[in-house]
């Protein structure tokens, strides 16, 4: 059996903030979930396994059906998240115009959170509900060997018209038994970062599970319990990447310094194997002390990705963030010190948050002085707690993301916490936000006098020039 495995395209991407131009989605990034999927299918089946990347094809959906008439694949998978929902769907429409008995598999985050609504889309013959590496590896089998579906944990399926869900497989908590991601697959030279000093790029997970208790994290498919791949098996992947000619490593960990003997232990490793691969992290700011960022900065690693939020000791506390403003200053200044980028995220727009509050967390933004921020409007995703506290304080009055998941119609827009200030306050507000931000000269040269190739430059050249472009809608505030 043939199997694609499809990244769908980003023309109906639904988002309410500015265009990625400055945060670590503003490139191009292999899909890793997809990469995962089709290493454990290589693994442990005969079956044959391709991907196709439409995002960084640059496919429309006429391209897309020649490369599944190109291709012939015996069985499509389909990457599926809420925000690009309706570009999953219409991918799914292309590969049924090319020929309707091609069975079609949807997984994601959003399959995980509706899988019901997912199996009324007409185009959808089956769902992997939760971690797909196993039950996508059963699903194929079972369908090649025309066994009993009934058998498949964790999947959506009809039966004579009816829709059936089996029980859902329990989370991996073993994971250096996975494969590492079948990078092969794709053309892992092409991938960039505007964030990135040099090319090519990846992205890795060493780490599943976050136990923060953000209110507005939108990954419940991964749990709360913190389940990590062991130092040997994430530096040799490390090695494995650098063997590749891969410069650059994007972990996506949602946190990565939970553990920090484990942090500690990888970077000793990597030192030990002398690898000169740089890579970056996400970290939670109360997770980090001057020991780790040491040993951070002696293993190569080249920026910090800090969920900070809000600039307020109000605010942080109604996000649950857990992490006191003068600490965050003082591990931003640390970080800095010691010859590591720093990225800043922050959010406006917040359950209870004035204009004034707002400002303050841009001008907190700004005296924080980190190397990129990435400042977004609060927006309540389904299965958040934030999403949940607009219906207990009568904020919304229907279930908005269940009836998208149901009808992924293109005029959908999310709603927005605007309890206290509008839409279009808040979005330009954030528009006003980003040009107060990077529009500073001092900023600009800075970031110049860094720059080290003339590839680095045309990045971020492209990326300040769309940043300039949308900011300069902003009116006064």
């Amino acid at each position: 059996m043939k199997v694609l495995l499809i990244q769908p395209p980003e023309f109906h991407m639904i988002t309410t903030n500015v265009p990625s131009v400055v945060d670590e989605e503003s490139g191009a990034y292999p899909p890793l979930g997809l990469l995962y999927v089709a290493a454990y299918l290589e693994k442990h089946t005969r079956h044959t396994v391709e991907i196709l990347d439409t995002i960084l094809e640059h496919l429309n959906y006429e391209q897309i059906e020649d490369e599944i008439r190109r291709r012939k694949p015996d069985l499509v998978g389909i990457q599926a998240m809420s925000f690009t929902l309706i570009d999953a769907a219409l991918t799914a429409q292309a590969v049924k115009r090319v020929d309707r008995t091609i069975p079609v598999v949807f997984g994601g985050p959003h399959v995980y959170i509706y899988p019901h609504e997912t199996m009324t889309i007409p185009e959808v013959d089956y769902i992997v509900v939760g971690e797909g590496e196993h039950t996508f590896t059963h699903l194929v089998e079972t369908l090649a060997e025309g066994k009993n579906l009934a058998a498949v944990n964790g999947i959506g399926y009809r039966d004579k018209g009816e829709i059936k869900l089996t029980p859902l497989v329990p989370l991996n908590t073993h994971l250096d038994d996975l494969p590492m991601p079948a990078r092969h697959l794709v053309p892992q030279n092409r991938y960039y970062s505007v964030l990135a000093k040099e090319v090519p790029i990846t992205t890795m997970m060493t780490s599943r599970g976050c136990p923060m208790q953000c209110i507005f994290c939108d990954r419940p498919h991964l749990g709360k319990q913190f389940r990590y791949r062991s130092p040997q098996n994430v530096v040799d992947e490390m090695e494995a990447c650098e063997k590749m000619g891969i410069r650059e490593i994007f972990v996506y960990d949602d946190t990565f310094t939970i553990r920090r003997d484990r942090v500690l232990e990888i970077c000793r490793q990597k030192i030990e194997r002398g690898l000169k691969i740089q890579w970056d992290i996400r970290a939670h700011i109360n997770t980090i002390t001057g020991e780790v960022l040491d040993a951070l900065a002696a293993a190569g690693c080249a920026r910090i990705h800090y969920g900070v939020e809000a600039g307020t000791k109000e605010i942080t506390k109604v996000l649950k963030k857990g992490i006191d403003l003068d600490r965050t200053r003082e591990v931003f200044t640390k970080t800095k010190a010691r010859g590591i980028t720093t990225l800043g995220y922050f959010m406006i727009g917040n359950p209870g948050e004035t204009k004034e509050q707002a400002l303050e967390t841009i001008e907190f933004a700004r005296k924080l002085d980190a190397d990129f921020i990435h400042l977004s409007v609060a927006t309540p995703f389904p299965a958040t707690e934030l999403y949940r506290m607009g219906f207990e304080r009568g904020l919304y009055k229907q279930d908005y993301w269940r009836d998208f998941a149901r009808n992924p119609r293109p005029d959908f827009q999310p709603e927005l916490w605007e309890e206290v200030m509008s839409r279009d306050e808040l979005i330009n507000l954030m528009q006003w936000g980003y040009r107060r931000y990077y529009m500073r000269a001092g900023y600009i040269m800075k970031r110049v006098l860094e720059l080290r190739s003339w590839g680095e430059f045309r990045r971020k050249a492209r990326a300040g020039l769309r940043l300039l472009s949308w900011g300069s809608k902003a009116r006064a505030v």
